[in-house]
């Protein structure tokens, strides 16, 4: 079942993603529920009934706001400059009673709203009356945005509560608020349902531009697909780390028994996403026609709405930081987002052979002589992506390396005044944007590009218009060969999705003839490349238990408090930028405290 809106209504639906895009609901950002009428009043009145779905839309995060909640500085991928809360999380010093990223309360607040509208909305007459049927559609919106706050919450907090249908009366007894947790399986069965009801009445994706992001039935696929890939990993399949992990009466929380049927299920999932977008990924041709790696992965972060998008967030006000947080100081930027040098190892060079050997560290290199790859020495000639003087390590690297990474010595593009404008970014400390000239530098000698325009002027504050991407086609072609690789690891469509990402990003295909654990490596690799620094890192590490060895570890950068040219080696040496800690109890946050004496039927999570 699909409504189609008329054009007058979506005037009006506007309001649906008013917290969501300044420049677009600029007029609308005051028009939150209003607080003065009860339920029966808002849910008679059209307007009143959109804002308040409306306001079920405004829990959706926000990465792109850099100082916000974003989990990319607790991976092994980054380490920010700024003293934000995530320096707590990564040096230890954390606990239930004082817990950064803490969002038990924000998400169950949107929980609460949407299933009130859930249960509300079939009671404004008015709105069918203008759009005959438009509430259930309305109504599935809702049920989909409530299937992803609980999945947020369990990728957090593992198992947790699944509220009433039909929220409880705020002077309800005591003793009906004391709920327990549901097990993880649970947890996954609900949002699965859920998302499945959706599907049926949602349409695939929005086609009229002023409805994007908007929830869809292919932004429920997308999301069935990722929660079934996480519980059929590691951490949630058959995990006896948990097994004392139970509820006051006894309850298992998480099962001990591994069950490769799940990873069927998650290859299913994502094959589905897969097949509803036969156009396949998102590609971009240079200025001679001929198709262009570089742009193409650039442009999939820039050019809003791409054929690649499932669904994205719009762009507030707040998030143009992620530009200002990553640009260089000379152009009045913060240059605060730094990329590891764990990262930067991990890009391939452009004939797809590592830089390093097996046994290699990023403490002590191996070098793969084959590869070509050198840390000594500065180019003599100017390539496609660097000039000449670029330090060597820099050179020749994979397309996406230089549409994520920002180097010493690299060409800054942006949009000034009189069009556009290049400076060469100073990394080294006596740099314009080095150590010795402000509190805002990278601590790795390492800036960010990816998810910022060459259009934008940050130096006025003039910013193109972007958007988060929750959910791309992409993911889904590593979700999906992961999931094979699992559960039926001979099967071809392994190698050709796995392909198909490296086709895109401008290197050769793997070689053929590799076994399964190899197979598995390669696909955590190019994972770590093609969605680097979209916060699927620091949560992968987990959900496959290797989160002990990578989070735990060092991060290493560049010698940042050295340098004074660009041509001065010792600013390229490896160094230790932060000392992190990463016990067994973080794969987990701990519930708040506040929210344990509260519900005197929840427990706490393992060793918190």
């Amino acid at each position: 079942m699909r409504k189609i809106m008329t054009n007058k209504t979506s005037k009006y639906i506007l309001l649906l993603i008013c917290s969501m895009s300044l420049l677009s609901c600029e007029k609308f950002l005051d028009k939150q529920p209003n607080d003065m009428l009860n339920l029966d009043q808002v849910f008679s009145i059209r307007l009143e009934t959109e804002r308040y779905l409306a306001n079920v839309y405004s829990y959706i995060p926000d990465p792109l706001v850099c100082n916000g909640v974003n989990y990319t500085p607790l991976s092994d991928e980054a380490d920010w400059v700024f003293n934000w809360p995530h320096q707590q999380i990564n040096t230890g010093n954390w606990s239930p009673v004082n817990t950064p990223y803490d969002i038990w309360s924000k998400y169950y607040k949107g929980i609460r709203a949407a299933s009130t509208f859930i249960n509300r909305v079939s009671e404004c007459k008015e709105c069918d009356e203008l759009n005959p049927g438009i509430t259930v559609q309305y109504r599935e919106e809702a049920r989909v945005l409530r299937a992803f706050y609980y999945f947020l919450l369990i990728r957090q907090y593992g198992p947790v509560t699944i509220l009433p249908d039909v929220p409880l009366a705020i002077d309800a007894p005591l003793s009906e608020m004391q709920l327990p947790r549901n097990s993880y399986d649970e947890c996954v069965d609900f949002i699965v349902s859920e998302l499945d009801k959706a599907q049926q009445v949602l349409p695939d994706k929005q086609s009229n531009t002023r409805e994007y992001g908007r929830t869809s039935a292919g932004m429920a696929r997308a999301l069935k697909a990722r929660v079934l890939l996480y519980a059929a990993s590691p951490l949630w399949n058959g995990n006896t780390d948990y097994a004392d992990f139970k509820n006051k009466d006894g309850k298992q929380l998480v099962n001990q028994v591994y069950d490769q049927n799940k990873w069927r299920k998650a290859a299913e999932a994502a094959k589905s996403v897969i097949d509803k977008m036969p156009e396949g990924l998102y590609k971009k041709n240079g200025t001679d026609g001929k198709f262009d790696p570089f742009l193409s992965y650039q442009y999939v972060f820039l050019d809003r709405w791409n054929t690649e998008v499932i669904w994205a967030r719009p762009m507030t006000g707040d998030a143009v930081r992620w530009e200002r947080c990553s640009a260089p100081r000379q152009i009045n930027g913060y240059i605060g987002l730094g990329p590891s040098q764990q990262l930067v190892d991990e890009y391939e060079m452009e004939n797809g052979m590592s830089p390093f050997t097996a046994a290699s560290t990023t403490a002590n290199p191996v070098i793969n002589p084959a590869s070509g790859y050198t840390e000594t020495g500065f180019s003599t000639t100017a390539t496609k992506f660097t000039k000449a003087g670029i330090h060597n390590m820099y050179v020749g690297r994979e397309p996406r390396f230089y549409a994520t990474v920002g180097f010493n010595g690299m060409d800054w593009v942006y949009k000034g005044a009189d069009g556009k404008t290049i400076i060469r970014v100073e990394l080294f400390s006596t740099g314009k944007d080095g150590y010795n000239g402000s509190n805002d530098h990278s601590t790795t000698g390492y800036t960010t590009v990816k998810y910022v325009h060459p259009e934008s002027d940050v130096r006025n504050g003039r910013h193109v218009l972007k958007s988060w991407i929750f959910f791309r086609l992409a993911e889904f072609y590593l979700n999906y060969a992961e999931a094979l690789n699992e559960y039926d690891p001979q099967n071809p469509d392994i190698y050709k999705y796995i392909n198909l990402i490296r086709e895109r990003g401008g290197i050769p295909s793997l070689p053929e003839g590799l076994n399964q654990d190899q197979i598995r490596e390669r696909i955590r690799h190019e994972r770590r490349i093609e969605l680097a620094l979209e916060e699927h890192r620091f949560w992968d590490v987990k959900r496959w238990k290797i989160a002990e060895q990578t989070d735990a570890a060092p991060i290493y950068g560049m010698n940042v408090t050295t340098g004074t040219s660009f041509s001065d080696q010792n600013f390229y040496k490896r160094k230790i930028t932060e000392s992190r800690t990463f016990q067994k109890k973080h794969f987990l946050w701990p519930v708040p405290q506040y929210e344990i004496e509260r519900n005197t039927e929840l427990v706490q999570n393992p060793e918190w």
